[in-house]
């Protein structure tokens, strides 16, 4: 028998992207029963479907997904849950790392990444303790590292958040995320004050 599968995540794209993951590479062993664009949703459907298996984003409106987990587990012990998040949110595995079964990460992911945990959690592969958490956020740290760099090269080249997106091969949403964090970090409000401050400690 199939394993019923419910995906949560508010951008419709992403959704796709897994759904048709699914059904073309693992169809004789997965079904996806319905699809979520907020927290709300998924607890409705989780009530209907009773899946086997939760794909859940964790930052998506109304309710997010962190909070419906939560919710789920309540009476629900049995359904595996894994959780799509990126650098911007590692604050939040801590507080649900009790509740998650696996996690990926967006900056990372690819269709055999995401394929292979989605085995290890069905029991089709042996499955990782959740301790392994902590060596991905430190993977993924390198990573962001990594591509924020080359999102800096590309604004100082006039490059839009589109066309930066396109060419690292990384969604715009996590495009988006990376830039506000070097606006954080750098302590400055637009892409503009951004080059000039980068400029300018180059040049000290």
């Amino acid at each position: 028998m199939k394993k019923k599968i419910l995906i949560a995540e508010d951008e419709q794209l992403h959704r796709f992207y897994l759904k048709r993951d699914i059904e073309r590479e693992r169809t004789e062993a997965y079904q996806v029963v319905g699809e979520a664009a907020n927290g709300l949703e998924l607890l409705k459907l989780w009530k209907h479907f009773s899946p086997d298996i939760i794909i859940c984003d964790l930052k998506m409106p109304i309710l997010t997904g962190g909070e419906a987990i939560k919710e789920i587990r309540r009476t629900d012990s049995t359904v595996k849950i894994i959780v799509l998040t990126s650098q911007e949110e590692k604050y939040l595995l801590e507080a649900i790392n009790p509740f998650v079964d696996a996690y990926l990460f967006k900056s990372k992911e690819k269709p055999e990444d995401f394929l292979e945990k989605l085995d290890e959690v069905a029991g089709f592969k042996q499955h990782q303790t959740r301790d392994y958490v902590t060596s991905l956020l430190r993977e993924d740290e390198s990573r962001c590292v990594e591509l924020s760099c080359k999102i800096l090269e590309k604004l100082k080249n006039g490059a839009l958040n589109k066309e930066i997106a396109l060419d690292l091969n990384i969604s715009l949403k996590y495009v988006e995320r990376l830039i506000s964090d070097l606006f954080k970090k750098y302590n400055v409000k637009n892409r503009v004050q951004l080059i000039i401050k980068i400029s300018e400690l180059k040049e000290g």
